[in-house]
């Protein structure tokens, strides 16, 4: 018969075998197990190398930070402290003079010289009284507060002159003394509500300032924790693969 269709006819290409093809190994390395092992670990230990550096700068522009954020804290909350002092003294003295107002109005109302202008009186201690309460009881800005002080200061002025005819008894001199003690008692409230002004706008410089502080190192924040869970990440990893390396090490020293 003639030649099977499927009768294949032998040649050199088609018998040729696997160890005779090559393959070129130009830029392919062979690793052995240590050599695979040893690689990873450098390959991490370079990780770690450029983390480190980065966290380094990070850290230390953070610590910078913190440490004028804290200042600055400090130097806010010392004024806030000497603010809040100087506050309670002056609603003490507020309420010294008040009372000793009330008592000044009681030896006025009670001196006959002044029945004639009994009602202009009764008036302006009214309003006196009104803006006393208000001191006392409001909270309010330093600016309006004294605007209040230089109201009940003129009203206060505006009693003398109505009371300026008295008489030369014990009750004409208690009165008197009253007012010198009223306005004794005024101008240190007003010695603590300037210093108070003068402090006040420094406090609010220092809050800025932290604010400032602490609004950058939000901005840090997420670069910082995501590089410090790299590093961690990064020397476990090496800790584990150096310990497979002196597996493997004790383990070729044991076939020996």
């Amino acid at each position: 018969m003639g030649q099977d269709v499927f009768d294949i006819g032998k040649d050199d290409e088609t018998t040729e075998t696997a160890s005779d093809v090559t393959i070129p190994s130009e830029n392919i390395t062979i690793w052995d197990e240590v050599g695979l092992v040893n690689a990873v670990i450098a390959k991490h230990k370079q990780f770690l190398e450029t983390y480190n550096s980065e966290f380094a700068d990070i850290d230390s522009h953070v610590s910078k930070l913190k440490e004028s954020s804290s200042e600055e804290k400090r130097e806010r909350d010392e004024i806030n402290e000497s603010v809040a002092e100087l506050k309670e003294n002056r609603q003490l003295l507020y309420h010294k003079i008040k009372q000793s107002r009330i008592e000044m109005f009681d030896l006025i109302n009670i001196n006959r010289d002044v029945r004639k202008n009994e009602q202009e009186m009764a008036q302006l201690q009214k309003e006196i009284e009104a803006l006393d309460w208000r001191l006392q009881t409001t909270v309010m800005g330093i600016q309006k507060e004294r605007e209040i002080v230089e109201k009940i200061k003129k009203l206060s002025a505006q009693i003398e002159e109505v009371d300026d005819v008295r008489p030369s008894d014990e009750t004409g001199e208690q009165i008197k003394q009253l007012s010198t003690q009223i306005k004794e008692m005024t101008d240190e409230a007003d010695g603590c509500h300037n210093e108070l002004v003068d402090i006040a706008d420094k406090s609010q410089e220092h809050h800025g300032s932290f604010v400032e502080y602490a609004e950058q190192l939000k901005g840090t924040r997420g670069r910082y924790i995501w590089l410090q869970s790299r590093i961690k990440s990064h020397v476990s990893a090496v800790s584990y693969w150096e310990g497979k390396q002196g597996e493997i090490t004790a383990g070729d020293g044991d076939d020996d």
